[in-house]
């Protein structure tokens, strides 16, 4: 009777931003047991794509759902499905640096997601179908995860046997989510559709498969481990006895669980609750590492970093170099290439300049801001007001331009004060041994900042080189004109990512010149502004959940402005779709989303009023 009361309480879902650090994580994880080990690393072969997968469809099927509650309930599942899919697409990124590279598998999953079970150009009526179909299921996985979820949180051979406590960490902290949100998928299904015919056909189809793919990929990874003799791959290929003795063992869930587990799905009266704790569940989330550390770390950005300049110089003509330190001396937070810091000027602007200093100086961040006239005030106020000595506050740094993982080829592309987030990815480049290339562009050498630090690794790795080639082009517009982006794209490394930071004509340019000469090359583009299109479009019903109010927003008008007129105190400031100011969480309706800076699962909640609008005609906002 307790177990019932405790199985069946309701727990607001919420997306844990977590992290995990690999460094220290062996390749056997589990010491000594590279069956085990492999048997759970299939997870991290089938998730990433898997967890794609679910939120795609979920959004489509968001608008099918109108009861509130479990709409809630869907939103934050596919917000902690979104940091699933990245958390174990992290491990991936892992096993290549230790030479075993998962892509030939991978591969296969993202076409099976994608294109097997991705959409299809049919009829509204099959198309229809075919949406009910993946929603069952997305149930029966479910189904499974809920069961491993149940399993990882009450294993306890990985802790007798010495396990990495890094890895226990993920899956006991994706196990707890699992079961927090059990009974989500089901009650989508019962609720869009509910026919018992269609949950088995489900089933049927998705334990078999699952299995397969399951047997399929510890092969995979005992075939490629590069820890592994032949003799000691030909004699861990895959066997029910092995499964058994890691299941006793406690490091694998037994075929028992496993199979017993497809009957109570099927029987009519099923219902997930029967699955797990939420207690249990919610127990471990609040002492797990990474969870409780993504909550201090949620926490703790929403209290503005005190910085003073340091020291200020002119990094060229009309660009001044700020090193900013904290007022109290303490080690700033972390960054990667490509983060910006959201400055909260004197005046009460915020502005996002890129970090383009060190990562691993925890001491002093660096920023280039060139003096703009034609802009809405936020660089004037920079060269006038931080001078030496001077106080201002930031949020922490975020990274919405991150540098493609991995040693791979690497293609830069900067205009002007763009060279600011492309800089410490040129230096992480370098020193990952990745082949790089920039294309660094401006009007004169005297108005392009760092150019000097850019020419000299440029050099220093010319000098290593065997080619004695400079990786670096420079291109003065005042002198040559505009560059021939056709020569440099094609002069780019062989299976290249394409990193581009500049002004909006040069960035349509790149991704034009792109499609044209190298179709699916990936390109990542960091804009001093987000792309063309108004804030403007159909009329949209704006229902304001807390305030009690409903307001039209009229076509030719933002829901941002239309909504400070009832609720002046709203907060916003580049209007553009940039800063993430005026994210607001969404209620109801499907957001149409105009920017360039929310992740997948932000958007999956939220969304940014001074750009976006609506794509069914009606929000309801959390405001």
């Amino acid at each position: 009777m307790t177990a019932l009361a405790v199985s069946t309480e309701h727990a607001p879902l919420q997306a844990r931003r977590v992290s995990f650090d690999w460094t220290r994580t062996p390749l056997h994880w589990v010491p000594d047991d590279p069956f085990a080990t492999h048997m759970i690393n299939v997870l991290h072969l089938l998730l990433p794509a898997g967890e794609r997968w679910f939120v795609d469809v979920y959004k489509q099927a968001l608008p099918l759902v109108r009861d509130a509650r479990l709409r809630e309930d869907m939103i934050g599942f596919i917000g902690q499905e979104a940091v699933h899919s990245q958390a174990h697409s992290t491990v991936l990124d892992h096993m290549i640096a230790q030479g075993l590279d998962p892509s030939p598998y991978t591969a296969q999953m993202d076409w099976f997601f994608e294109h097997l079970l991705g959409d299809h150009t049919a009829p509204p009526a099959a198309t229809a179908w075919w949406l009910k179909e993946r929603v069952a299921i997305i149930a029966a996985i479910e189904h499974f995860t809920a069961v491993l979820g149940k399993w990882v949180l009450e294993a306890r051979g990985f802790e007798r046997f010495g396990a990495d406590p890094v890895m226990v960490d993920l899956l006991r902290w994706h196990g707890a989510e699992e079961v927090e949100h059990r009974s989500v998928a089901f009650d989508v299904y019962q609720h869009v559709d509910g026919r018992y015919g269609r949950r088995m056909r489900a089933m049927t189809t998705v334990f078999p498969t699952m299995f397969w793919l399951w047997v399929r990929g510890v092969k995979f990874f005992i075939a490629n481990d590069p820890q592994l003799t032949p003799a000691q791959r030909k004699a861990l290929e895959p066997k029910i006895k092995d499964w058994v003795r890691a299941a006793k063992a406690e490091l694998v869930p037994s075929p028992k669980e496993i199979f017993t587990a497809v009957p109570r799905f099927m029987r009519k009266r099923y219902h997930p609750t029967q699955e797990g704790s939420t207690a249990k569940a919610l127990a471990y989330l609040a002492g797990s590492p990474a969870a409780r550390a993504a909550a201090e770390q949620a926490e703790a950005a929403t209290r503005p970093l005190q910085l003073v300049v340091a020291e200020r110089r002119e990094a060229a003509q009309g660009v001044a170099e700020l090193v900013l330190s904290s007022t109290d001396g303490a080690p700033l937070p972390t960054w990667e290439p490509g983060a910006h810091l959201d400055l909260l000027l004197p005046s009460g602007l915020v502005r996002q300049y890129s970090l383009c200093g060190d990562p691993a100086d925890r001491d002093t961040y660096r920023i280039g801001v060139r003096l703009t006239e034609d802009t809405r005030g936020g660089s004037k106020e920079v060269h006038e007001t931080l001078t030496a000595g001077a106080s201002v506050s930031a949020h922490r740094p975020r990274n919405r331009f991150p540098l493609a993982p991995g040693a791979g080829p690497r293609f830069f592309v900067a205009g002007g004060i763009g060279i600011t987030p492309i800089l410490p990815m040129v230096r992480e480049s370098a020193a990952r041994g990745s082949d790089w290339r920039l294309l660094y562009i401006g009007r004169s050498r005297t108005s392009m900042p760092f150019l000097d630090e850019i020419t000299a690794l440029s050099d220093a790795e010319a000098q290593s080189g065997d080619s004695g080639e400079s990786r670096v082009t420079v291109v003065e517009t005042d002198v040559e004109g505009l560059p021939d982006l056709s020569w440099a794209l094609e002069a780019a490394p062989h299976g290249a990512v394409v990193h581009v930071c500049g002004p909006e004509p040069l960035m349509e340019a790149v991704v034009t010149t792109l499609a044209e000469l190298r179709p699916g090359v990936e390109a990542r583009l960091e804009r001093f502004h987000p792309a063309e299109g108004a804030a403007h479009g159909d009329t949209v019903q704006v229902e304001l959940r807390r305030s009690g109010t409903t307001l039209t927003v009229p076509a030719d008008r933002s829901v941002l402005s239309a909504v400070r007129e009832r609720l002046p105190d709203v907060a916003y400031s580049c209007e553009q779709g940039f800063c993430g100011t005026c994210k607001v969480r969404v209620l109801g309706g499907t957001p149409e989303h105009r920017d360039d800076l929310l992740t997948v699962e932000e958007r999956a909640d939220s969304m940014l009023i001074c750009v976006s609008r609506s794509q069914d005609g009606k929000l309801v906002l959390d405001l």
